[in-house]
């Protein structure tokens, strides 16, 4: 049978590029390894819990890159979110929590401090004529994009500038900067002294210009209710109204090249399916080394790939508690400081500290209760651990254990059962390097430098975190990004209707 497009992989941005194409009439076939959809970004059933395969709020939710995703293919509106308003940022014996309304600062030897956000809001905005808070509410909504174009080429001075630099020039505050440490760390999969400054920059642009008008800017961070495979799932309903197909359990063992150019698969039972074009989800370097072949590819762009400097791995600690022990969304958790020390040892000698990780966590139970039987809670926390550690994974356990008990006091008293995924896990999965991001958003790897999303081989292109030139963002919003460019690339100058 032939199709207009294969798609390899049905992790977030294969799926959003075969919504793309079938949204635009073509006639495309989706082909996951795994028994479900979503890769990274997806869920499975245990004993009435509904659990992650990472811990992830996730930027643009209906305003964002997956509604688009969905909009394509006639489901918009169909995922329902739940907006991150209440978390907790605890570093060592200090925390500050903060929601919609207030914001409280607590210190070790002092009384709380509470600043009440709404009323401040409210208070400033009755001194300010409404037609005058409309009209400057539009304004901004509306000049977002124009910000973005005028910044963009100033952010570009900033390619060859890491974090670390940039802090080193104006931050002294050890605490703060263990803070900026692990957001950077958790959003881009590289330490401070490797993440391009620009990237940051480019990143948050893109964040903001989800903005509209008449929004509440706090709807662009949130997690999807039914867990995070609800956006891949919702995708492929759409894909399969469309008359596109999506085939689980379906291995491709080589994209076929005839001719120079790549006009199939080979599937691991023997089935040929063929195609105009192949989109691969699988990961570039996977791509070029196993499914097609380096032989294909001239020397030069083999070097460049096989050179590519991945995210980091991750361990993922998934809990299930007896009873509600937190009534927040989740947040970050430093239990010991000096993170640019522990991450060098976790990064640069592949080695496992002796003490807490730094992690994010959430509760997605409170977020979605039907993901957690009644009375019960879930949680979910993740934290850096390289797949070459000279150390056993099993290490990381017990302190990571210590890392959610430091964010959550009681939580080893009440759980029920819980699971460690570490590197060697994810591979049981499929997923090699889950839950981290493909390639690092690190100096020479972004902007201009990052992959083509179309690769040298005619009839053969990228998606996901691992391609997209000039393309920025966090993980699964920024693996979307993609998938549509990469999608609408191909309709207006490959596959072009006439």
């Amino acid at each position: 049978m032939s199709y207009d497009a294969i798609i390899i992989g049905a992790g977030l941005g294969g799926c959003a590029a075969a919504a793309a194409l079938a949204g635009g009439g073509k006639k495309v076939i989706v082909l996951e390894r795994m028994d479900r959809v979503g890769g990274r970004c997806s869920s499975q059933e245990r004993e009435g819990f509904k659990l992650d395969m990472g811990s992830h709020f996730v930027v643009g939710c209906e305003h964002g890159a997956f509604e688009e995703g969905c909009r394509r293919v006639g489901r918009e509106g169909v995922v329902k979110w739940h907006h991150v308003n209440n978390m907790v940022l605890k570093v060592e014996n200090s925390a500050l929590a903060f929601n919609m309304e207030k914001i409280t600062v607590q210190t070790e030897g002092s009384d709380p401090i509470k600043i009440n956000v709404a009323e401040g809001m409210q208070e400033m905005m009755s001194l300010m004529p409404r037609e005058l808070m409309t009209m400057g509410l539009s304004m901004m909504g509306q000049m977002m994009p124009m910000v973005s174009a005028m910044i963009a080429p100033i952010a570009e001075q900033f390619d060859e500038v890491s974090i670390k630099q940039f802090m080193d020039q104006y931050l002294d505050w050890r605490k703060m900067r263990d803070i900026l440490e692990l957001v950077q760390f958790a959003a881009f999969g590289t330490p401070s002294w490797m993440t391009a400054t620009s990237e940051m920059i480019r990143t948050v642009l893109g964040a903001m210009e989800y903005y509209k008008p008449g929004i509440n800017p706090l709807e662009l961070i949130g997690y999807p209710k039914g867990g995070l495979i609800s956006i891949p799932q919702t995708m492929c309903e759409g894909i399969q109204e469309k008359g596109g197909e999506v085939r689980l359990n379906s291995n491709v063992r080589k994209v076929i090249i005839e001719g120079g150019r790549a006009t199939g698969v080979e599937l691991e039972d023997g089935e040929i399916l063929k195609a105009s074009l192949v989109i691969s989800n699988a990961g570039i370097k996977e791509t070029v080394a196993e499914l097609v072949g380096e032989e294909h590819f001239d020397a030069e762009y083999t070097e460049t790939i096989r050179k590519l400097v991945p995210g980091v791995s991750a361990f993922c600690l998934r809990a299930a508690l007896d009873t509600k022990i937190s009534d927040i969304d989740g947040g970050f958790g430093i239990a010991k400081g000096g993170l640019e020390d522990y991450y060098h040892k976790v990064w640069d000698e592949y080695l496992i500290p002796d003490c807490p990780p730094p992690i994010m966590y959430s509760i997605p139970s409170n977020m979605d209760p039907s993901l957690a039987p009644e009375g019960k809670q879930l949680v979910i926390a993740i934290g850096a651990l390289m797949y070459e550690s000279k150390e056993e994974f099993s290490k990381m356990e017990p302190l990571a254990m210590d890392a959610v008990e430091h964010v959550l006091p009681g939580f080893k008293d009440h759980i029920m059962w819980h699971d460690f995924l570490n590197p060697n896990t994810y591979i049981t999965f499929g997923e090699y390097l889950a839950p981290a991001i493909g390639i690092a958003q690190c100096i020479g790897q972004i902007g201009n430098k990052r992959p083509s999303s179309m690769s040298p081989v005619p009839g053969l292109f990228y998606v996901g975190g691992e391609a997209g030139k000039n393309i920025s963002g966090i993980a699964t919003d920024m693996c979307t990004k993609v998938g549509l460019a990469c999608a609408d690339y191909i309709l207006q100058n490959v596959l072009v209707t006439t």
